[in-house]
């Protein structure tokens, strides 16, 4: 039974993502300029994915984590996930304070 659920979930996730990835399609083949700030925030994502990757150690890795098998790639990415999360986080906190002051001061 259980198995059964699990394919049927797999089967709705992938009709899910077709399904986003066809309107995304179409929406910008009916609005092209659309593509341009969404091209902005995927190319934003890169920089920041590759500047906290660039960032992250994983020196601790052959020292601490040795032997419980994690490498330095893997100690390296953890700590991309980590720095990427609190980078996109802060830029969240900043952006709702900026909404939040601008529209105390345009009143």
């Amino acid at each position: 039974m259980i198995d059964t659920g699990i394919y049927l979930t797999y089967a709705l996730i992938g009709i899910c993502i077709i399904g986003i990835l066809g309107f995304s399609i179409v929406n910008i083949a009916k609005n092209p300029g659309g593509a341009k700030s969404a091209l902005f925030g995927i190319v934003g994502l890169i920089v920041v994915f590759v500047l906290t990757y660039v960032m992250s150690d994983g020196s601790d890795a052959t020292t601490i984590f040795a032997d419980d098998g994690i490498t330095e790639t893997t100690s390296k990415r953890v700590g991309m996930g980590l720095g990427t999360f609190y980078v996109l986080t802060a830029v969240a906190i900043l952006s709702i304070l900026y909404v939040e002051v601008s529209r105390l001061f345009s009143k």
